[in-house]
């Protein structure tokens, strides 16, 4: 009996030890004994006595685990965590899961955020645990240059409306949700030393901006006036945005004469050009950003006390035009964008024509295509054009046609005495491997005089074959086709004719090609440059070809082809990827100024 309890005994102890063993085991802990700190990659400690712990720590799923002071080492349970440090540690709610922590914009924008991304570390921590905390938020400061008071108001209600509501913690990511800040200040000096501070998260990183409006109130809280101020404001973070306005300016309904100033930590300043003035042409209507432009031409072509349309879109906005029927002479004219400021925008789908017409124009505009052509008539559409004009104008991606009229057996039906593009780049025509002329004419129905001058024609579609004019030899009228210092490039297809100009119905169809440069990829025994007849009247000069580019067929009599340069690749910044700048200056083609000049640098 007794040497039964002495097992026991010794069993008992032996188990006791593994299990005091399990459980050192279990809460073995390492130091974390180097802690570096950044501020805006600035090295920073905590002031010795203050008792902020801006240290929090969760556990590998997110799990919070605990906060500590950066004054000291301490030890944590060997695994994985990850850690993050803020000098706003009252803004991270506690104990709540990392990966439910979104910390909101201060509805009063005065609190800045400065705040590491989590950090992963494990143990045993012999590696320093190296944490670099930023200025999440920036300052956008209002402040009025006005040197006369206005009474007319007591309070200036500024409403800021950013497009950042929060920052997530997890993944050190922003919030992205519109949200509305407003302060109002009175003012006993009618706006004379008005100055306003908004605290809000940075939007450069994401290439967002705020907008501002101001309201004036009266002393009973009535709004006397409001005013937007044209354009939006990158905040930079951890620097401050300053903005001198006119406060009292009362001959614009919006505040467009301003001054942007980035002041950054150090207060060394970098002036940022606004956007451009607004100033509306002589007998232009402005479209602003918030109106429908299709709605605003067919309001406009309904009204008979309208004659001619003549609208003026800003600058750095998208317009959308859809499929309209122009009914009555239109123009189209894009602002003049100040210095980093995009150019007006145009959605524009296939365009329709009707009645007689004296201008339709389009200038200073970036036309991105909606529909497969950008004009497209059928036999129910009935129109005399007197000029059809494209200035300063891109088209990109168009996919089949600029011009194409189906209306078969409708002579007469359709007629343009003069088409102009001017200065114009329309790039990746056909990309999308249609098979499609860029003009298309039917029978009796022409185009009569067609200029194409400075302005390039970049066609990169592999099964494009078409010629870039089809329907010279159902005419009856004459016809004229002036190209002149233009580019012309075609990198797909090389079974292809450029030009096919016969004149079966005509006495003549005068043709002046002058300073133009052709290039692409060949194929020995393919391609056709020129398809005329002895009804042509030639003016040729100057008009040049990549060396490498070589058709089968040019079509025209000796001396009348192009010129031959050099290569593609050493004439091009980038054939490929339709970059044409000339880089090649020892060239004819960039002494003599041959094609495009705006690839002529």
């Amino acid at each position: 009996m007794k040497r039964n309890i002495l097992y026991f005994l010794a069993g008992f102890s032996v188990l006791f030890s593994v299990l005091a063993c399990s459980e050192d085991n279990k809460y073995e802990t390492s130091v974390v004994r180097n802690i570096e700190i950044f501020l805006n990659d600035e090295a920073w400690s905590l002031n010795v006595g203050i008792s902020t712990k801006p240290l929090f720590i969760y556990k590998e799923n997110g799990e919070y685990f605990a906060n500590y002071t950066s004054h000291y080492r301490f030890q944590l349970p060997n695994g994985k965590y990850k850690i993050l440090s803020t000098l706003q540690p009252d803004s991270i709610p506690c104990p709540k899961n990392l990966n439910d922590v979104i910390i909101r914009q201060d509805p009063a924008a005065k609190m800045k955020y400065e705040i590491s991304a989590p950090v992963e570390y494990n143990s045993p921590f012999d590696s320093p645990l190296s944490i670099r905390m930023y200025n999440r938020t920036g300052t956008l400061r209002l402040k009025a240059t006005d040197k006369k008071a206005d009474k007319s108001y007591a309070t200036v209600r500024a409403i800021v409306t950013t497009p950042i509501s929060g920052y997530r913690l997890a993944d050190a990511t922003y919030v992205k949700s519109p949200l509305e800040l407003t302060r109002s200040k009175e003012t006993n000096s009618g706006g004379v030393n008005y100055t306003d501070d908004f605290v809000v998260f940075e939007t450069e990183s994401l290439g967002e901006s705020v907008s501002i409006q101001i309201d004036y109130l009266d002393k009973d809280g009535n709004v006397v006036q409001s005013k937007p101020m044209e354009g939006t404001f990158t905040i930079v973070p951890n620097a401050i945005t300053q903005i001198d306005f006119q406060l009292n300016d009362t001959e614009h309904p919006i505040i467009q004469d301003f001054t942007v100033t980035i002041l950054p930590e150090g207060w060394s300043e970098e002036v940022v050009t606004p956007e451009a003035p607004i100033e509306v042409p002589e007998g232009y209507t402005y479209v602003a950003p918030s109106d429908n432009l299709e709605t605003v031409c067919n309001t406009l072509f309904d009204d008979p006390q309208v004659t001619e349309l003549k609208l003026f879109l800003k600058a750095g906005t998208v317009y959308n035009l859809g499929r309209l029927t122009i009914r009555k002479d239109l123009s189209i004219l894009g602002q003049e964008p100040g210095k980093k400021q995009e150019r007006a925008s145009l959605n524009m789908g296939n365009a329709d024509i009707t009645g007689d017409i004296s201008t339709i124009r389009f200038e200073g505009i970036d036309i991105q295509p909606t529909d497969d052509y950008l004009f497209r008539f059928s036999v129910t559409s009935l129109f005399n054009v007197d000029n059809l004009t494209f200035s300063k104008c891109s088209i990109n991606g168009l996919n089949r046609s600029f011009w194409q009229d189906d209306a078969k057996n409708a002579l007469g039906a359709h007629a343009v005495d003069r088409l102009v593009i001017d200065n114009c780049r329309i790039m990746n025509f056909q990309n999308n491997d249609r098979n499609y002329p860029f003009i298309t004419m039917t029978d009796g129905n022409p185009i009569r005089n067609i200029e194409m001058k400075h302005s390039t024609l970049h066609s990169p579609g592999t099964k494009y074959v078409k010629t870039l004019l089809e329907g010279t030899r159902g005419q009856t009228d004459n016809i004229t086709v002036n190209l002149e210092n233009c580019t012309f490039v075609r990198s797909g297809n090389t079974s292809i004719t450029f030009f096919d100009l016969r004149a079966d119905k005509m006495e003549n169809i005068t043709l002046v090609l002058k300073n133009n440069l052709f290039s692409g990829i060949s194929e020995a025994g393919k391609g056709r440059w020129m398809y005329l007849d002895r009804k042509a009247v030639k003016d040729f000069s100057d008009n040049y070809r990549t060396s490498d580019y070589v058709l089968s067929n040019w079509g025209v009599d000796g001396g009348e082809e192009p010129i031959a340069s050099v290569t593609k690749e050493e004439l091009f910044v980038d054939f490929v990827s339709g970059d044409l700048t000339i880089k090649d200056k020892t060239s004819e083609v960039y002494t003599k100024r041959i094609g495009d000049p705006h690839w002529i640098k």
